[in-house]
């Protein structure tokens, strides 16, 4: 069976700088920083539900976290200006 791979945005507010340097450094594994506090990634719905699990443990009273999934017709209505690109979709990748 095929991999299916969503475009997935993750965006924090943590008041804490210990807090956000761990969370941060678990997103940036698999996510491409796009903001100071948004990262997006092209990533199995599992694998984007493992990250928000991971740092949602991470975080304390008053944090907040949200993941987005894009489907391909919203991703096709999306827009960006300046900084990354959006992870495009291919059956390959470039290194």
């Amino acid at each position: 069976m095929a991999k299916t791979y969503m475009m997935v945005v993750l965006t924090y507010d943590i008041s804490q700088a210990r807090t956000r340097r761990k969370v941060a450094k678990a997103l940036e594994e698999s996510m491409v920083r796009v903001q100071k506090s948004v990262f997006e990634a092209r990533i199995e719905i599992r694998a984007a539900n493992a990250l928000f699990d991971l740092t949602q443990d991470i975080l304390e009273e008053g944090d907040t976290i949200r993941m987005y999934v894009l489907t391909r017709k919203g991703l096709k209505k999306s827009r960006a200006s300046g900084g990354a690109p959006f992870p495009e979709e291919a059956s390959f990748w470039l290194l």
